[in-house]
């Protein structure tokens, strides 16, 4: 009787001492789990001071990471509207505030993102945050695209107004008046600008006059009449601009021209 008490008693011990381990181990792992749950990730956000800078301008891109993780390594990535993976490109380390402040030179009118990485670290996973799309335009000359109809105007290598000489630049032929000319171009609502001089070629009669106008989009934008050594240079707005047309009219044979035309464009 004394010996199966004893055997009962280590067997009953024995699983108290067992349930209880497990019951220790089950609440450790919901301890830990918890917490991993609660840490989660790091949160980081991410923006830039220009979305539409200019061709080899610099970028500033800022992110702020949180919580707070001061001294931190983080990097900056960027990918191209052309490409499917992110490329890093830069290393930071966050400040006192939690804050990097990154700097990137744009060379080329190809549309980007940025994004900044913060690692894993101190129990909560890798955070990441994307600035908003960066759409880079540079200056090009209106003479580099191909017209999309023409009709008594060509590209010029180059015209004489008011004794100087402009490359890259558009006239009209020598015609009897009265000439109605013009030439279209396809901007595909890619640019915002278009600079150019327009007067009357140095080349025509003295009592010829040139009268010019651009049009958006079958819009006026801009029109002059101009005489012998008299031009102007224009800048004329032409955002979310599919096609402009430059129409010349021109009396005693002369020759229309526009000087240097060039837009700011993102291609």
């Amino acid at each position: 009787m004394h010996t199966r008490t004893l055997v009962l008693g280590v067997v009953l011990a024995t699983s108290f001492s067992g349930a209880t381990a497990l019951a220790s181990a089950d609440a450790a792992t919901s301890h830990h789990t918890s917490r991993a749950d609660r840490a989660g990730a790091y949160k980081v956000t991410a923006k830039v001071n220009k979305t539409e800078p200019l061709l080899n301008s610099k970028v500033k891109i800022k992110a702020t990471v949180s919580p707070a993780a001061p001294g931190s390594a983080v990097t900056l990535q960027v990918k191209y509207e052309d490409q499917k993976t992110w490329k890093t490109i830069d290393h930071g380390q966050l400040n006192g505030s939690s804050k990097v402040t990154f700097k990137d030179k744009v060379g080329s009118v190809r549309e980007r993102r940025y994004r900044v990485v913060k690692p894993a670290g101190a129990g909560r996973g890798a955070g990441q945050g994307t600035a908003p799309k960066v759409t880079v335009f540079g200056w090009r000359t209106l003479t580099s695209l191909s017209p999309a109809l023409s009709a008594g105007m060509f590209e010029a290598s180059q015209v004489p107004l008011g004794g100087t000489s402009y490359p890259d630049s558009i006239a009209s032929f020598i015609q009897q008046p009265p000439a109605q000319n013009h030439i279209d171009y396809n901007l595909n609502r890619d640019c915002k600008t278009i600079e150019a001089r327009y007067g009357l070629s140095d080349n025509s009669p003295s009592n010829a006059t040139a009268s010019l106008a651009l049009l958006a989009d079958n819009t006026v934008k801009h029109t002059g009449t101009y005489a012998l050594t008299q031009s102007e240079l224009v800048t004329t707005d032409v955002t979310n601009v599919f096609r402009i047309t430059i129409n010349a009219a021109v009396t005693n044979s002369g020759i229309a021209a526009v000087g240097s035309p060039r837009v700011l464009c993102s291609f």
